[in-house]
């Protein structure tokens, strides 16, 4: 049984849906883009973090560039809605006319050592165009990922995100599930650069800061012996897009398992920043990455 706000939230999902497939994808965009820039305009709690961030991992760049930045990763955000609404429908033939692929060869290469790939991604452009193409390409592609509390939204996105063959693990004791897809020698690919708790991360440098950073990807990768690959989904145009595959990551060899855990953790944060760097304003940053950092003072998000 559905509570009446799950019914709600899932009526006015459908009917956003139903008017965005209805719109031509310019008249769409530009009134997504007017609606994004008003509400970061308006500011509050999220705006606030988007800004600090961007003070922490461009303190020399003028404010009024940082601002431009914010506000238009709003926009990014709001086109990327744009695209799950109207990637219903998408089938394979369709992602792959719409996504140019670079670096395949990294992903090949990787997946022909025969111990699965640990893909390292990021909230980084098209993330949900990025989880359909990869297998419309003919990668087996496992993802892990937070379930939406919405169970009627929860349903509706998993069949979106597995139509051309993904398979999802949900963010709940996903080691051993991670490990036997592996051994079945899938893509696991794993979105981290959001804030771990303090008790479960390692405290390693991003954008000149050690910040509370996931190990699971190293650590399994040391266990098992698969590749960490970095890619990211990556916006180029209205309706394109390209997905990018850098090198493995080398995995050090200290023979301290935790000092190479961090050491592997650390080049994987490099990696997504090098990828935020390229394109910053199609990252999500109003979340608290930061938090309880030793080379910032205080709670960098105070006051909010």
């Amino acid at each position: 049984m559905y509570s009446p706000r799950e019914l709600a939230e899932y009526a006015a999902f459908r009917s956003s849906l139903v008017a965005l497939r209805a719109l031509p994808l310019p008249r769409a965009q530009r009134i997504a883009a007017a609606a994004a820039r008003r509400i970061f305009d308006l500011g509050g709690k999220r705006v606030h973090y988007v800004l600090v961030n961007l003070r922490i991992a461009f303190p020399d760049i003028p404010e009024a560039e940082r601002l431009a930045i914010g506000r238009e990763s709003y926009v990014q955000f709001a086109w990327n809605m744009i695209d799950v609404a109207r990637g219903a429908s998408w089938g394979p033939a369709d992602l792959i006319e719409r996504v140019e692929m670079a670096g395949r060869e990294h992903l090949e290469r990787a997946l022909e050592k025969g111990h699965g790939v640990l893909g390292l991604t990021l909230h980084l452009g098209s993330f949900e165009v990025g989880i359909r193409i990869v297998p419309a390409l003919g990668f087996p592609l496992t993802v892990i990922g937070r379930p939406l509390t919405n169970r009627l939204l929860r349903r509706d996105m998993f069949a979106q995100r597995t139509s051309t063959g993904a398979e999802l693990i949900l963010h709940r004791n996903v080691a051993p599930q991670m490990l036997r897809a592996l051994h079945k020698g899938r893509i696991v690919a794993a979105l981290n650069d959001q804030y771990t708790r303090r008790s479960r991360g390692v405290m390693v440098p991003f954008f000149g800061v050690r910040v509370s950073t996931s190990p699971g990807p190293a650590l399994i990768s040391l266990r098992g012996g698969a590749p960490i690959v970095p890619g990211a989904c990556i916006r180029t145009g209205s309706d394109r897009h390209r997905m990018v595959v850098g090198p493995p990551l080398e995995p050090p060899n200290t023979g301290d398992r935790r000092a190479d855990a961090e050491l592997l953790t650390a080049r994987g944060n490099a990696a997504l920043e090098a990828f935020i760097r390229e394109q910053p304003e199609q990252w999500m940053w109003s979340h608290r990455r930061f938090r309880h950092s030793p080379d910032l003072p205080g709670d960098p998000y105070a006051g909010r």
